[in-house]
């Protein structure tokens, strides 16, 4: 008998053991899952965000009201990150015009610029993972006027003008996106590249050593240069055009892109004084090769960022008034190798001096020159008479 009441003893316990894990699984899997009632809130703030109504979609007041109202929703439930992605990403693919998907992917932008650093960790990690996708939109225009129009080359209407420049803007604005997703907002405020996964060992799968911190250090920076010059290269190409500028979101979109391009120049410029003064990358043909490249695309982007700068200023877009200082560096650009110990002293040596200690190597030596180029009044009426001079001819 005492055996048998053990028995049902040891049976009772086992299946209440069974139930307590059956209800602490289902408690955590609840606690995991939003609440419908959080999610509905998250998809209503959405949509305040990017139908365009009632001042909403038009990067005003409200919409930073929204922004926080959706970044605090979302900071209530950890699944409701991958919601949110999936359902911005959802408008984008059903967006039917230019204006309401350029709602949508400002939104993106916004979020990723007001949320704090773990929330934009996941949000690029959604993106990486292809939740978050910003080259969603399918507006159903087309970027050529004449086949938007269907007529002859001498007859393009007004209203198709403006439907073209406003879907030109939105794949540029698109692709400005895709490259800002692999930028990270630092403790300072400024814009950083994500740092590239490290190399891995063909032997046994591991990261691969650097040979010495002063190469690790000069790929990094050459990495940072690169990075600058992809993201500055999409945003030059985003000037909207009269018709665009008379869209509230897009006149929002650029002025954000205006702003951080300011930036990342400031970051460019810093990197590109680091590579020239200081000791470099003549010991690695690797990392010759790249800041030769670097330097062969600075010529011929820095002339483009100038005029694309004074473009905007003369045009008032964005309301900006402080603008950087670019340096245009011309194409007198010479590598050649590391100076050996037997040459003549001051032989070859590079026009800008090491100040101090550099993480590189060797010299890059260079007959770079640069011209710096500041934006004033005067520049402006110049630009103005010869402007005025060539309708007049």
């Amino acid at each position: 008998m005492k055996v048998f009441r053990g028995k049902i003893w040891t049976a009772l316990g086992s299946l209440m053991d069974h139930a307590g894990a059956a209800a602490s699984t289902k408690a955590s899997t609840a606690a995991a899952a939003p609440d419908r009632a959080l999610l509905a809130d998250i998809e209503a703030a959405i949509a305040r965000c990017t139908d365009g109504g009632g001042g909403s979609g038009s990067g005003g007041v409200n919409d930073d009201r929204h922004v926080h109202e959706i970044l605090f929703l979302v900071s209530n439930a950890p699944g409701a990150i991958t919601f949110l992605s999936r359902r911005i990403t959802a408008r984008l693919e059903a967006a039917r015009t230019p204006a309401t998907a350029l709602r949508s992917l400002l939104l993106v932008h916004r979020l990723l610029r007001a949320g704090d650093r773990y929330f934009e960790q996941d949000f690029r990690g959604l993106w990486a993972s292809r939740d978050l996708r910003v080259d969603a939109p399918r507006c159903g225009c087309s970027c050529s006027p004449l086949a938007a129009s269907g007529a002859g080359v001498n007859y393009v209407t007004a209203s198709v003008a403006a439907a073209t420049g406003a879907c030109s803007f939105l794949h540029g604005y698109t692709a400005y996106l895709e490259e800002r997703m692999q930028w990270v907002i630092n403790q300072s405020g400024n814009l950083e590249p994500t740092p590239p996964p490290p190399p891995q060992d063909p032997d046994d799968g591991k990261p691969h050593p650097h040979s010495s911190y002063a190469a690790a250090a000069a790929e990094a920076l050459l990495f940072k240069l690169s990075m600058c010059q992809r993201l500055l290269d999409v945003a030059v190409q985003l000037l909207p055009d009269n018709n665009t500028s008379a869209s509230a979101a897009a006149r929002s979109a650029f002025g954000i892109v205006l702003r951080e391009s300011f930036k990342v120049y400031d970051a460019f410029k810093e990197g590109m004084d680091v590579m020239l003064r200081s000791r470099s990358v003549g010991r690695s043909k690797s990392l010759r090769v790249s800041a030769h490249e670097v330097l062969r695309k600075a010529c011929a982007q820095t002339p483009e960022l100038k005029d694309f700068y004074h473009k905007c200023k003369r045009s008032n877009v964005g309301k900006i008034m402080e603008y950087p200082v670019v340096r245009i560096i011309t194409p007198a650009i010479e590598l050649v190798p590391p100076i050996s110990s037997e040459a003549e002293p001051g032989a070859g040596e590079v026009a800008l001096e090491s100040e101090g200690e550099a993480p590189f190597e060797s010299k890059l030596e260079t007959t770079i020159s640069a011209v710096w180029v500041e934006f004033d009044d005067e520049d402006q009426k110049a630009d103005r008479e010869t402007t005025s001079d060539d309708h007049g001819s």
